[in-house]
């Protein structure tokens, strides 16, 4: 970064902050340019003042939002907002369309030949009026004031502009001269509040300082007395996106808000005294603009920057959002993304093609093409900071903290590799277990290598669950219907490729990689581990790392895969679906129960999920639902056609599992043959939930007969494997010299979900050292 400010150099453990002019200090500074000043300041115990004796200023928290209710006890001083906006036009607009439309003399020029003044936002940000201000009189929470610190994406590096530091004219992106220019009219900044914001108070050409600083991180943002969060300025009407984010927010704390953005609408197509359809639907009360307005708000780049995670997690719920001239709690954005959640994703899939079309729906199962904005992570991802923030430090979330922490990391974005550790470092559940400090003289293998061996070091061994293990060659043209006429399976299968490579960079299979792209299968919710909890074991039996080459941990080797199924619809491979030469009998008793296991194993056991029991029909599997599989070959559909013949268990294969038997066939009569399925929006559900669990991955069966879904690159004689401090099963595969290497999680439909533990009990299975390589 190109910079005319000459930095002094940090002393005593000191940090700097920056004192932003505003009109308060000189009118001069409301539109002008952006004028700041760096303080050096001491976050020591030493400079507290004590707040159990007196008040402070900001010791109510509050930092008053432009998008609000007058009623909200946080948000009194914020302005009350109309939520009419949001809505479709009413019944009079509708029959008078004309009814509303301004008079303008006859000679006036036509509007797309007029200049238009930019329209203003209708949300500001509450002024700063000393005379009115309680806390003038109350102490700081330092003897030398407070600070929030500001949470940002730098944006783009070419585009820049001009701010002034102490006075020196310094070159900053465009988006961080945004921010600092909206917080100028913030009351909490005009009142004295200092910023922390990492472009300006970390010397970026001193590697050193930017390690120590970065080291820091996590106690300055846990210390600010807020996290300000900026979004960029207004577009896309962020205004309205903001505001329905604010309205579904309020709504859920009163009650069912899917009520009041939903419609049902009935009515009969044909009436007769013989027959009679009735055909019955939802629609959404909320504007189409609307929908479009909270996809681009969703899609900023700021929702996927790798430092975003610790910053938002250090945060609290009552951190503000700020996007132009609106602001919210970011607890707001939190709880209408569960809102969206909640209604089974299918809000969000409006929201997507409301602003992308119906098309997306189908392209978000393209490899060669960035799926963010049209693909669930949309809210997924805000949501899985939301559980981080919410969940306590204890040991018993431990894991589950570690593990989506290492998934959001996985799937942010970063200029340098080496940040996707750097970043995370300061997140609560992470700092309790490795300790290391950022040093970007280390390359970034050296990185992954250091952080890996010091996590798994610990005990916490979920970090093998995103191994990048490859995905073999596909077809990727064919000719096949994508409605119900033949040819149901693709045919003149061509141009076959390699998908994913996995790790090319020589590192042992239990380094977590990121600089390689990510295994295109989509994790497995934390719902499907259903493992035993295995009984405390001493120090001296945590995992070792041996010459940063292998990794020695406890474990049982549960059994061998014996039968898979083709990971894709066209994989090039002849060789699948591969049957075991004799596969076993049923674990899971009869037909019916085996059904039901197969049924459950494909929408995740999720007790808030989808009936699995829907995914059942023959009619589902052999034609699929318009609009939910006809999508290219990731359907169930598709797999059902390729691995038919697939014998899992020693009566059925998978085609017999799913028909019906054919003497139930031949003995119902007409009357007591079933009707035509009519598929609701819970088969949609259950439908796509196969789809995502199905995608990019085998069905196995083990040498017992149990089901499992497991990597694409897993093969017969890979071991299913149970390792001590791992939340789910591992597919490891033999090596030379009794050791193994990973191939990737897996998930396992247990009968009981006690089989390890039985198992150990009998002497079947016994723990034992396992040596990864």
């Amino acid at each position: 970064m190109a910079q005319e400010l000459q930095y002094s150099p940090l002393l005593n453990n000191d940090i700097r902050v920056i004192q932003l002019l505003t009109q308060i200090d000189d009118p001069a500074h409301t539109n002008g340019p952006v004028h700041c000043k760096i303080v050096h300041v001491s976050l020591d115990d030493s400079h507290r003042v004590d707040s159990t004796k007196t008040a402070i200023k900001g010791s109510d928290g509050v930092w008053p939002v432009t998008v609000a209710n007058a009623i909200d006890n946080e948000s009194k001083i914020s302005q009350p907002v109309s939520y009419d906006a949001l809505f479709s036009p009413g019944l009079t607009e509708r029959i008078d369309p004309f009814g509303r439309i301004p008079e303008r003399p006859y000679f006036e020029r036509p509007s797309f030949l007029r200049s238009k003044p930019k329209a203003e936002s209708q949300h500001k940000a509450p002024a700063w009026d000393p005379s009115k201000d309680p806390e003038t009189d109350l102490p700081w929470r330092y003897t030398w004031g407070d600070f929030v610190a500001l949470s940002y994406v730098w944006g783009d590096q070419s585009i820049r502009k001009d701010i002034y530091v102490d006075g020196a004219r310094m070159s900053v992106t465009a988006s961080l001269e945004s921010a600092l220019r909206e917080l100028r009219n913030h009351m909490r900044i005009q009142q004295g509040f200092y910023v922390w914001v990492d472009a300006l108070c970390i010397n970026q050409e001193d590697l050193d300082e930017r390690g120590l600083q970065v080291g820091r991180m996590k106690e300055i943002y846990h210390t600010a007395w807020h996290v300000v969060i900026w979004l960029g300025p207004e577009a896309h009407s962020s205004d309205l996106a903001m505001l329905a984010l604010r309205y579904m927010s309020v709504e859920s704390e009163r009650g069912d808000v899917l009520s009041r953005l939903y419609k049902r609408v009935e009515f009969y197509v044909v009436r007769l005294p013989f027959m009679q359809w009735k055909h019955e639907h939802h629609t959404l009360l909320i504007r189409k603009r609307v929908l479009n307005a909270i996809h681009h708000l969703l899609s900023r780049p700021y929702w996927r920057r790798l430092w975003i995670i610790q910053e938002v997690v250090l945060g609290s719920g009552n951190s503000p959002v700020l996007c132009g001239g609106s602001s919210i709690l970011i607890r707001d954005i939190f709880k209408s993304l569960q809102v969206m959640k909640g209604d089974g994703d299918a809000l969000g899939r409006y929201i997507i093609m409301s602003a992308r079309g119906s098309s997306s729906q189908k392209q978000k199962w393209k490899l060669t093409d960035d799926t963010y904005e049209i693909s669930e992570k949309l809210w997924e991802r805000p949501i899985a900071m939301a559980i981080l923030q919410a969940l306590d430090t204890n040991l018993s979330t431990t894991n589950r903290g570690v593990y989506d922490a290492l998934l959001l990391s996985r799937d942010a974005k970063a200029t340098d590799e080496r940040d996707r550790v750097y970043g995370i470092l300061g997140l609560p559940h992470l700092a309790r277990l490795v300790q290391i400090y950022p040093d970007y003289n280390l390359t970034a293998a050296q990185t992954f290598t250091l952080f890996s061996a010091r996590l798994l070091s610990s005990g916490n061994l979920n970090g093998l669950r995103l191994v990048n293990s490859p995905v073999p060659s596909i077809g990727t043209q064919y000719i096949k219907s994508s409605h119900f006429s033949r040819p149901r399976k693709p045919r003149l299968v061509h141009r076959h490729r390699i998908i994913h490579r996995g790790c090319e960079h020589g590192l042992p299979s239990w380094v977590i990689c990121w600089s390689c792209p990510r295994n295109p299968a989509q994790p497995f919710d934390n719902k499907s581990s259903t493992l035993p909890p295995f009984s405390p074991l001493p120090l001296s039996s945590h995992p070792r790392i041996i010459d940063d080459r292998f990794l020695t941990a406890k474990g049982i080797i549960f059994e061998e895969i014996t039968g898979l199924s083709a990971c894709h619809a066209t994989e090039s491979s002849t060789s699948y679906p591969f049957s075991s030469p004799s596969p076993p009998p049923s674990p899971y008793g009869s037909r019916t129960e085996t059904r039901s296991a197969l049924a459950r194993l494909l929408t995740g056991n999720d007790p808030s999920g989808p009936d699995p029991h829907l995914l059942l029909p023959l009619r589902l599997w052999e034609t699929g639902i318009m609009g939910v599989d006809n999508i290219g070959v990731f359907g169930v559909k598709d797999f059902y056609y390729r691995n038919r013949s697939l014998r899992l268990w020693d009566p059925w294969t998978i085609e017999a599992l799913i028909r019906e038997p054919q003497y139930d066939r031949l003995r119902a009569g007409a009357s007591t043959a079933p009707r035509l399925t009519r598929f609701t929006p819970g088969h949609r559900d259950a439908l796509a939930a196969a789809m995502r669990m199905l995608s990019w991955r085998r069905l196995v069966t083990t040498s017992s007969g149990y089901l499992g879904l497991v990597p694409a690159a897993a093969r017969a004689g890979d071991v299913v494997a149970v390792l001590v401090g791992c939340d789910a099963p591992l597919v490891l595969r033999p090596e030379a010299g009794g050791r193994y290497s990973v191939v990737g999680e897996a998930y396992v439909q247990w009968v009981t979900g006690a089989e390890v533990q039985q198992r150990l009990e009998k002497g079947i299975c016994i723990m034992e050292d396992i040596c990864i390589c």
